[in-house]
């Protein structure tokens, strides 16, 4: 029996070489699938998941701490601004209820009438002296 020798080029021996090294690793891969599985990926999966929820909420959590601290921050800056103004109405309104006092005195009517008006009895004669 005579053997006959065929050459090849580069291209068909690296194709071979290709299909050989599938072949094997298609075999060495229906080896390893028939062992059994583990379960891990599966527990991995659910700690994840379970740890992605968990800093989702906490993350909630801090959004609306910091939001109701910013909220209490500015309700007491009013409060302030309000007390102000309470302060300075009260200051206000004792200025005002000594004016209405001394509005009820005749005398005080009187000096009232002749600064700002210039108001004179009658029979009174005024003297202006220039400078």
């Amino acid at each position: 029996m005579r053997f006959s020798y065929r050459k090849f080029n580069i291209i068909e021996l690296s194709l071979i070489v290709v299909v050989m090294m599938k072949n094997k690793y298609q075999q060495r891969k229906d080896v390893i699938s028939s062992f059994p599985r583990r379960r891990r990926r599966a527990s991995y999966d659910v700690y994840r998941l379970v740890s992605a929820i968990g800093g989702l909420f906490i993350c909630g959590l801090l959004v609306i701490i910091g939001a109701q601290y910013l909220q209490q921050i500015r309700t007491k800056q009013e409060l302030a601004d309000f007390e102000t103004r309470i302060l300075k109405n009260k200051a206000r309104q004792v200025s005002i209820e000594a004016e209405l006092d001394r509005l009820q005195d005749p005398d005080y009517i009187e000096i009232m009438a002749r600064e700002r008006l210039g108001l004179v009895k009658p029979g009174e004669i005024i003297f202006q002296i220039e400078d």
